[in-house]
């Protein structure tokens, strides 16, 4: 099993743990902000919350990867200038509303 294959994994079984949460409460929030790893995460998790209720609002894409450069230590360094630091990020940001034919009570 790869290592994108097992974050994949994993953020599935936490989506359907969210799920089964929002299943049980009889109070569901109106909004929903969930960032997402993958497409498949991402199309099974929409699919679930559909079942539930809920429609998309909104989506965005963004980099996977983020990078910032730090100045150098001016500490007597040698000769390092900068440095780049890279991060890999979730990439998809969505937002879903409860439905009106679903209310939250």
């Amino acid at each position: 099993m790869s290592v994108e294959s097992l974050g994949l994994w994993f953020e599935d079984r936490m989506n359907q743990l969210d799920a089964w949460r929002l299943r049980r409460n009889a109070h569901r929030p109106e909004l929903i902000e969930k960032p997402y790893w993958h497409n498949d995460a991402l199309a099974s998790d929409a699919a679930r919350l559909e079942s539930l209720g809920y429609a998309v609002e909104s989506e965005a894409d963004n980099s996977r990867y983020v990078s910032a450069t730090y100045p150098a230590n001016t500490g007597g360094g040698f000769g390092q200038l900068s440095r780049t630091v890279t991060r890999r990020v979730p990439s998809i940001h969505v937002t879903y509303r409860l439905e009106p034919e679903h209310p939250a009570a």
